[in-house]
């Protein structure tokens, strides 16, 4: 009986979520799955495809992602998750090359390994997103005491790379409660990637209050956070939608440049954070750093909550002008 109910309640918060309506279907290369999701209907080549390599060097399944991937569909991207099999990837990519409006790889934390040796010398691939990246080529490739081999990639094709950054990933604490940071030995050093690559333009944001494993469900989103990997201590499900919906928006953003941001759309809902840095401004102080901002462009509602608070206080709703 316990399980029956659990299994119940598990299925009406899925049910909850998933508003928008997905075909999700797998395709095999090389002896591998490749998971497709998309929303219904779609037209192949007026839609952005994003070619997802997951944490642990693309080892973490997509079932681990599934909010952040209905976000992102949410947000009219198919988005297809890749396994941890270069040959795979290489002949996926090869085989959807003509088949959408742009293909963009994106990556969370190890995954960039597994996406640069994908995509260095793939000509059609303009565009890359990156969140959290860390790069453990050396461990992949077994280098990690060759200290004169530099692994940096030469990235042949790619113009645009976006960097997505959750601050709390680069940083511990020593009061009140002894913390190691999660990602900085591994971090990717962008000042070797734009010295390897001079043409490449990096545009890097970085959600000062949110971090490496909030891109999770939450479960493993929440059991990361209490155990090795500190994320937002505002652990509601809105506010961990909030930071998925701000993904989402400037990875929309980042890829569909053309368009006038001034003018609502009524089918997606951008998000700003105002607790968020980017690559110009990254060594100033933030005098407001506990002070969120969410602001939702196509209703106009300005949603703002305070840090210090435990909930976010939806009642706080002022209408723009």
């Amino acid at each position: 009986m316990f399980k029956k109910l659990l299994i119940i309640t598990l299925l009406s918060m899925v049910q909850s979520y998933n508003i928008l309506s997905v075909n999700s279907y797998k395709k095999v290369y090389n002896n591998n799955i490749v998971k497709v999701f998309e929303p219904k209907n779609i037209i192949k080549k007026d839609t952005n495809s994003l070619v997802f390599f997951t944490g642990a060097n693309s080892v973490i399944p997509a079932d681990i992602y599934s909010n952040f991937i209905n976000t992102l569909n949410q947000y009219n991207f198919s988005v297809s998750v890749v396994p941890n099999d270069i040959i795979c990837c290489q002949e996926f990519l090869n085989s959807i090359e003509n088949d959408y409006k742009e293909i963009i790889p994106i990556s969370h934390s190890s995954g960039y390994t597994n996406l640069i040796k994908t995509i260095y010398n793939i000509s059609n691939i303009d565009k890359s997103v990156l969140l959290d990246p860390v790069d453990n080529s050396k461990l992949v490739d077994k280098q990690i005491f060759n200290i004169f081999n530099d692994l940096t990639p030469n990235l042949n094709y790619l113009n645009n790379l976006l960097i997505l950054n959750a601050e709390k990933s680069y940083k511990g604490s020593i009061f009140p409660k002894f913390e190691l940071p999660f990602i900085p030995l591994l971090a990717l050093n962008t000042k070797k990637l734009k010295k390897n690559n001079p043409n490449l333009n990096i545009e890097t944001f970085i959600a000062s209050d949110y971090g490496h494993s909030d891109v999770l469900d939450t479960l493993w989103s929440d059991l990361m956070h209490s155990t090795i990997s500190k994320g937002t201590e505002i652990r509601e499900q809105e506010n961990l939608d909030i930071y998925l919906k701000w993904l989402a928006t400037k990875i929309y953003k980042f890829i569909n440049e053309d368009i006038n941001y001034d003018e609502p759309n009524s089918n997606i809902e951008f998000v700003e954070l105002n607790s968020v840095k980017n690559n110009n401004d990254n060594d100033n102080d933030n005098d407001n750093d506990n002070e969120v901002t969410i602001e939702i462009i196509n209703n106009k509602e300005l949603i703002e909550y305070n840090n210090n608070k435990d909930t976010i206080n939806y009642d706080n709703i002022e209408y723009l002008n």
